[in-house]
């Protein structure tokens, strides 16, 4: 095994993906999720560190987004000989050439949106201006990752699937 990178937008499956991946014995993190302050919401011009609130509104959005730490992921990464790291990052990019492989989650619009309004473990994406704001930036998002070289794997079937399709590909 190697190195992994798996994002998409919210409601892709990223975290279900890695619990699953986890409970098959392949280590897998959740950035949104990791215990040791990997990540934060910052301002995009400034970077300083900000507080977000589900509902805040699609100015904040706008103006701020979700960055990891890249040090620290360094270190994650560099301890594990064996890694899967799921996430969607505003600095993705700059950490993208850490992974081996990058793998894009993808699914109809009308698929995401109904997982986000019926998850209970994430609150990201109820609101309308958290909707709005991703619709604004999915579609080049998954253009710009393809051309990068990222593998699609197409979401809307089972988890075991889903799963299967990216341990094959890994």
């Amino acid at each position: 095994m190697k190195k992994i990178f798996i994002t998409g937008i919210s409601g892709t499956g990223k975290t279900t993906i890695a619990e699953e991946l986890n409970k098959r014995g392949i280590y897998s993190i959740d950035v949104d999720y990791y215990e040791f302050g990997l990540c934060s919401w910052k301002n995009k011009e400034t970077k300083e560190k900000a507080h977000f609130e589900y509902g805040i509104g699609r100015e904040f959005l706008e103006n701020h987004g979700w960055y990891c730490d890249i040090e620290k992921l360094k270190k994650l990464i560099d301890v594990n000989k064996d890694v899967v790291v799921v996430g969607l990052l505003e600095n993705q990019n700059e950490f993208l050439n850490l992974f081996d492989k990058i793998f894009l989650l993808q699914c109809r619009e009308k698929t995401f949106f109904e997982r986000i309004d019926n998850r209970t473990t994430n609150g990201f994406g109820k609101d309308y201006s958290e909707k709005e704001h991703i619709l604004s930036f999915y579609k080049k998002f998954e253009e710009d990752l393809i051309k990068k070289g990222a593998i699609p794997i197409n979401v809307e079937e089972s988890l075991e699937s889903v799963v299967s399709n990216i341990i094959s590909k890994i």
